[in-house]
């Protein structure tokens, strides 16, 4: 008698038996999971859950996801079989946690044994809730090993059985949506580059067949990833005759590399899967994955760099090297950006009937969509935010070189005529800036860049005491008092925009080097693709 009750306490402390070895004690724990998740998935109409209850029923759920692929074998997920043994204690480890109770160092039989307790608990409420629990109960009970027929229903779903649409599928949809909202190419190529990317190291797979674990080991893999994979330098040509699983292999073996930045990790290629399974999400009402999932970062990836203002010594060689291209793009847009402080994807946008007087000073006012004559058609402006729409003063030096006279004189066509015929003039004018850069000797790997010339501009407003909201306004940046502008636009007032025509510029650059350009023959200057052939 007294062992017959000692047997029942072994049993119901975990609540199916235990077995005579490993086993068979993970057999019984997986029939009893199976019967725990399929009450989960299909149960009787249930009271509000609360949240632990909700909290017990998801670390069901992950169990039962990860031993119905180590029970396939070679046929599972091999991500998953791989690393069973982890993502067991990460679902025990994340319940606790949950709790509030600290992630202990338990024997995995142990783990394994409290995991089925929380099981055990959500089946006695599911049992109490439900109008048919008696029948319920009795199959519930039922600890015999499931037999492969009766437990088929219950499979998760996988490649091969899906029904959901592929990640591949969902990428297309997500594009192809933001093309029609406006999108730039190169924006588009870049999110493709990134999407292709994780296709690469985790799989085209249905959107139900992923896991968490998948989120992860993306990003564990993203560490290595060389940098010139997907920006030009000396060994890109190299990498990519290579692919990105060798170069991977390859950077993890040697550190060979310059690896990407964790911010690129974070706000480029994570952000970029999880907007297409949020969009897919949101558009079929499907199940996401890596919802609620926290990712671990890396701690040896790479810290994020800091962009640089370069110092007036180099932008001096950089506009001088502008201004010999003969070319007006590479001559203007660098002063036009440093003296401006505004991004140079806009820039390109400029029209001669955008130039204006205001307060006694030349101001531009760029919209966020234009009309472009010679396509006949409207393009959006590469703008970050409405206000970096508001006007912004051109200082008095473009006045005084002739170039305001002639631009207004362009009226509704573009200034920038080169750039404007491009498919993505902000992303081109970028590169030809970066270009300039290079051969001035700045560094570039996002440190001395295009968009360093904007830095260096709020660099140069505080060294001249400009004003600091005139200076927030001018960039394009929303002003500090808010209350201050209450009743009126946020705009520049006139004695901001005569301290933004008229401080002195710095002595260290050869201003004189802009006197007596022929703009006209500048902006009309056919681009020369490639390289000039010897002998000519």
């Amino acid at each position: 008698m007294n062992t017959h009750t000692e047997t029942e306490i072994s049993s119901s402390d975990v609540g199916f038996p235990r077995g005579d070895s490993p086993e068979e004690f993970l057999t019984n724990m997986l029939a009893f999971l199976e019967t725990a998740a399929a009450k989960i998935a299909k149960p009787p109409p249930w009271p509000d859950f609360s949240p632990d209850a909700l909290r017990d029923i998801a670390a069901i759920q992950d169990a039962v996801l990860i031993e119905k692929e180590v029970g396939k074998g070679e046929a599972g997920n091999p991500t998953v079989v791989a690393r069973a043994g982890l993502l067991r204690q990460d679902v025990w480890n994340r319940w606790r946690a949950g709790v509030g109770i600290a992630p202990g160092g338990e024997p995995l039989s142990d783990v394994l044994g409290k995991l089925t307790e929380v099981a055990d608990r959500q089946l006695a409420f599911l049992e109490q809730s439900s109008a048919t629990s008696t029948s319920r109960s009795a199959r519930s009970r039922d600890f015999r090993p499931t037999k492969p027929e009766q437990s088929r229903a219950h499979v998760p779903p996988n490649v091969e059985t899906s029904s959901a649409p592929k990640f591949s599928e969902l990428e297309d949809q997500y594009f192809e949506l933001r093309k029609a909202g406006g999108a730039s190419d190169s924006a588009i190529s870049t999110g493709r580059m990134r999407a292709a990317t994780f296709k690469a190291l985790v799989g085209d797979r249905p959107i139900d067949c992923y896991l968490p674990i998948d989120l992860q080991n993306f990003v564990n893999e993203l560490q290595y990833v060389p940098l010139e994979l997907s920006r030009e330098g000396e060994n890109t040509e190299e990498l990519r005759q290579m692919g990105i699983l060798a170069a991977i292999a390859k950077n993890k073996a040697e550190s060979c590399y310059e690896p990407l930045a964790l911010k690129t990790i974070q706000d480029g290629y994570v952000q970029t899967v999880r907007a297409i399974i949020n969009g897919a999400v949101g558009l079929h009402r499907l199940r996401n994955p890596f919802e609620g999932y926290r990712v671990r970062w890396p701690d040896n990836a790479k810290p994020s760099v800091k962009r640089e203002a370069l110092d007036y010594e180099k932008v001096d060689k950089v506009f001088r090297l502008g201004v010999d291209s003969g070319y007006l793009d590479d001559a203007m847009l660098g002063p036009l950006c440093l003296l401006s402080s505004r991004r140079i994807g806009i820039l390109p946008f400029i029209r001669g009937s955008d130039f204006d007087r205001k307060h006694g000073v030349d101001i531009v006012r760029v919209n966020g969509i234009v009309y472009d004559k010679e396509k006949g058609m409207y393009k959006r402006i590469g703008f970050k935010t409405e206000a970096s729409l508001r006007f912004f003063v051109l200082h008095d030096f473009f006045r005084r070189i002739g170039f305001v006279d002639w631009a207004a004189e362009q009226g509704d066509d573009f200034i920038f005529r080169l750039l404007a015929s491009t498919s993505d003039p902000g992303d081109v004018a970028s590169k030809r800036v970066n270009r300039l850069l290079k051969k001035a000797g700045a560094i570039g790997m996002n440190v001395e860049v295009a968009h360093s010339l904007r830095h260096g501009a709020k660099d140069m407003f505080i060294e001249e005491e400009v004003d600091d909201e005139a200076t927030r306004l001018q960039m394009g940046h929303e002003a500090n008092d808010v209350h201050g502008n209450y009743g009126q636009q946020s705009a520049l007032r006139r004695k901001q925009c005569q301290e933004l025509a008229h401080f002195d510029l710095p002595k260290e650059i050869d201003w004189s080097m802009f006197e007596g350009l022929d703009f006209e023959m500048m902006a009309s200057k056919q681009r020369i693709v490639g390289r000039p052939k010897q002998g000519r």
